[in-house]
């Protein structure tokens, strides 16, 4: 689950997947992104209904924008490549009056599609290759027709709304909580909803007033992807992420500002927080010198599909676990932290190799591996933004009995 919106008049919602689908609870389900049609390194990552027709846009991280029983607007058109280059749509918001939506991109620019771009956070925020800062999520002012925008480090900015309606809110506990990962506009123009990764919902009014309204605590493994405002009673509905396969769950579910990069011999990601073990395993190596900052923690899973097989989290990560260490999914082996490199994580070698990447020799320095590709696809399955293929093509491939996903 990556996203969710009310359909009009609060009779039912809608809920979008990364891979596109959308399920409808109470209202018409007029369709979904086509199977396979997204791409190698695109997901899904918002969905906005259509007041006047009561349909549905969805919008993908490389910038589409598929109508279902809704007129299409336009789109952006994102170039395949590095995300500082190229930077994602992270979400998408309707028009109160059914004119179009407006398109937020991870740099945090905005693009209306029928309506007005009162303006962006697209030259303020630290959008670079080190703990970087992105936007988050588009909430559209129904009263107005502006907006406002949240980003990863807790800054909400509005854009012809009212101005004591922004703040700056680091999660429920203040500066250094969990990091706000969804937004929803009132409908009645009073404010916007915020739910952190922990769980926490804040309601923040025109006045600049800010409530505490709850809190909903994720089971083990999930995490928090999604919120909406109900315009019927008020309430809110928040959506949990707990995508799991075969005893394994998403590793990167707490990291903040998440930004996939290439596809190498394993997957590269910016952000900064903890990674988890991606299931029950036991900690053989934590360092090579090899490896950019000399950090190369290496598990072996014990169950599911990759029983026997050995998974890396490597470079600027400060590990968390020591040799010997017996591991599951909600074990933290270590901490992205801000360095030039970011995180690389990925299928590692058998006992002769610990501070190996697996098929390390299929790989040249500007292609993707067979084991790169793979893990990717895993992490893909578990509700992860998957990386991004190298446009030199794929080398290598897998053993026979290797786990597909």
């Amino acid at each position: 689950m990556v996203s969710m919106a009310l359909a009009p008049g609060g009779d039912g919602y809608y809920i979008v997947r990364a891979d596109g689908e959308v399920d409808a609870y109470g209202v018409p389900n007029y369709g979904s992104v086509k199977a396979g049609s997204l791409g190698g390194g695109v997901t899904a990552t918002g969905i906005a209904v259509d007041s006047r027709t009561g349909g549905y846009w969805v919008a993908s991280s490389n910038g589409l924008v598929f109508a279902f029983h809704a007129p299409f607007r336009g789109e952006v058109h994102i170039p395949a490549g590095g995300w500082g280059q190229y930077p994602a749509v992270v979400g998408i918001a309707a028009l109160a009056d059914g004119r179009g939506y407006d398109v937020l991109r991870a740099n945090g620019a905005v693009v209306s599609f029928g309506g007005v771009r009162y303006g962006s956070l697209a030259s303020q925020l630290h959008y670079g290759a080190t703990a970087p800062v992105v936007a988050v999520a588009l909430a559209v002012d129904p009263l107005t027709d502006g907006y406002w925008i949240v980003a990863s480090n807790g800054v909400v900015a509005g854009f012809h709304v009212p101005d004591r309606s922004r703040q700056h809110i680091r999660g429920e506990g203040g500066d250094g909580a969990a990091p706000i990962v969804a937004m929803a506009a009132l409908a009645d123009g009073r404010g916007y909803d915020l739910v952190d990764a922990s769980g926490h919902i804040v309601q923040v009014v025109t006045s600049g007033a800010v409530r505490r309204l709850g809190q909903v605590s994720p089971p083990p493994g999930a995490s928090v992807s999604a919120l909406a405002a109900d315009s019927a009673t008020g309430g809110y509905y928040v959506g949990l992420d707990a995508t799991a396969f075969g005893g394994y769950a998403n590793p990167l579910r707490d990291v903040s500002a998440l930004v996939p990069q290439e596809i190498d011999q394993g997957v590269d990601y910016c952000g900064s927080g903890p990674v988890y073990a991606l299931g029950e395993g036991v900690v053989v190596n934590v360092y090579s010198a090899g490896w950019p900052s000399g950090v190369f923690i290496n598990y072996r899973l014990t169950v599911g599909p990759a029983k026997g097989r050995f998974v890396y989290v490597a470079e600027d990560v400060m590990p968390a676990v020591h040799v010997g260490e017996r591991v599951g999914p909600l074990t933290i082996v270590g901490t992205v932290h801000d360095a030039a490199t970011c995180m690389e994580t990925g299928w590692a070698d058998p006992p002769s190799h610990f501070d190996f990447a697996a098929g390390h020799d299929q790989f040249d320095g500007r292609n993707s591996t067979a084991f790169g590709l793979n893990f990717s696809a895993l992490l893909d399955r578990l509700g992860a933004r998957p990386g991004l293929p190298q446009p030199y093509g794929l080398s290598g491939s897998l053993p026979a009995r290797w786990p597909r996903w």
